[in-house]
């Protein structure tokens, strides 16, 4: 039986791994946290950073896997092909690549050598001078170099307030710069697909609902599945990923590409080499039937995996529609929630999953990592799909001491 490692044991990566043992695959996690939802149901739990090289290194020499993969978080991304290059074990891409699409330094600047279009932005150190931002402008959007899941981002007037804020988006970080940004009202979108003997298939193009409580920004809420922006920007957005995939040396494996559109066109926000962390690993099999978690558990250790269905798919919209809500919840302690049953007894609920349980507290909302949990919603066409939204609403409930429900609803965004 062979041995394979998930780097990262949370709720993005609990289908990866209970594939990979339904797979028959002996299945190690390893994070840093005691007690990840992952761990509780791997063969073997180990305490490691999956940010950090060595800790991983060390995982896989002694637990002797014969692969190595992440699924649903950027930056293990890099951690996992530089680890699987030392041990002379099969990836996706080079540690190379790994790094382009993990530090936004790099990424952006090869957006710029490449002519792939993105926003104004300067990559500052905490000393900057005010010339270093005289082409980006206000306002401004800051991110941290190396982070995810919306964690140090945010939406600011002036310089000052970016001064202000630069140590803690460093504290999200492991670097001593941080990205600054135009902001650019936009509309966000999503592309997922695969990359297979250099050439790129796309699956999905969905629009990434966002909201900022505050001066946060861009945290995700729902994907909805068909983009309603294909008519104007389908043709360009598949030309644009296909060049990125070339220009940054993707010639196998997953893509989950970013992209902004508005009123000065399509500019592309992040890419990332992984699959999504917004149960892609679900609603791609949905629409395609392609079971991309089979091809990132049979290629992260063996790059003959079967590639047949890959190859021969074309992309195209097909139903069931779908709309993955990523419901939030106002700040409280639950004292009661609705069974998933209740839910999953709709046929439209496709699959749902909670982040907390009886007795937890929610804490105020900063960023995506305080995600209540999940429903996938379906629908034959656009009606039947926001009005199945509404009936799901209609039933969860998270309700605190009080008797009041939590949850923020949700809806078919952009569509009414």
């Amino acid at each position: 039986m062979k041995r394979l490692l998930m780097v990262g044991a949370g709720s993005c990566q609990i289908n990866g791994i209970l594939k990979m043992k339904d797979m028959g695959y002996e299945t190690v996690v390893a994070d840093y946290l005691e007690a990840s939802k992952g761990k509780a149901l791997a063969d073997i739990a180990v305490l490691a950073d999956a940010f950090n090289t060595s800790e991983i290194l060390e995982c896989a020499i002694e637990q002797r896997v014969q692969g190595i993969l992440t699924v649903g978080t950027d930056q293990p991304v890099y951690v996992v092909s530089k680890v699987c290059e030392q041990l002379n074990l099969p990836s996706f891409i080079s540690s190379e690549t790994a790094l382009w699409v993990t530090d936004k330094k790099y990424m952006k600047n090869r957006f710029i050598a490449f002519n792939i279009p993105t926003v104004p932005f300067a990559i500052i150190s905490k000393q900057f001078e005010e010339s270093a931002l005289e082409h980006v402008t206000p306002p401004y959007v800051i991110k941290p170099l190396d982070s995810q899941g919306q964690r140090g981002i945010y939406k600011l007037d002036s310089i000052k307030e970016i001064r202000e804020k630069f140590e803690h988006v460093l504290s999200y970080s492991r670097q001593d710069e941080i990205l600054v940004e135009s902001y650019y009202e936009n509309k966000e979108i999503t592309v997922s697909g695969w990359v297979v003997d250099g050439v790129t298939k796309i699956f999905t193009i969905t629009d990434r609902v966002t909201f900022s409580p505050e001066v946060h920004i861009g945290v995700c809420i729902a994907h909805e599945y068909p983009s309603i922006h294909l008519a104007q920007y389908e043709k360009e957005i598949i030309e644009i990923t296909t060049q990125i995939c070339k220009v940054f040396n993707i010639h196998e494996g997953p893509i989950y590409f970013q992209y902004l559109v508005g009123n000065q066109g399509v500019m592309v926000n992040e890419i990332a080499c992984r699959l999504g962390g917004a149960y892609e690993d679900v609603t791609i099999p949905l629409v395609t039937g392609i079971d991309v978690l089979d091809l990132a558990i049979e290629g992260c250790h063996n790059l003959d995996y079967d590639k047949s269905e890959v190859k021969a798919y074309e992309y195209k919209v097909k139903s069931p529609l779908f709309s993955t809500q990523l419901f939030f919840c106002n700040a409280g302690e639950i004292s009661k929630m609705t069974p998933m049953e209740a839910l999953l007894a709709y046929d439209f609920v496709y699959q749902l999953g909670y982040n907390f349980k009886m007795g937890d507290t929610i804490e105020p909302i900063e960023n995506a990592s305080q995600r209540a949990g999940y429903m996938i919603i379906t629908g034959e066409d656009e009606v039947s799909l926001s009005r199945n939204i509404q009936l799901a609403y209609d039933k969860l409930e998270i309700r605190d001491e009080l008797g009041e429900n939590l949850v923020i609803r949700g809806k078919r965004f952009y569509r009414e």
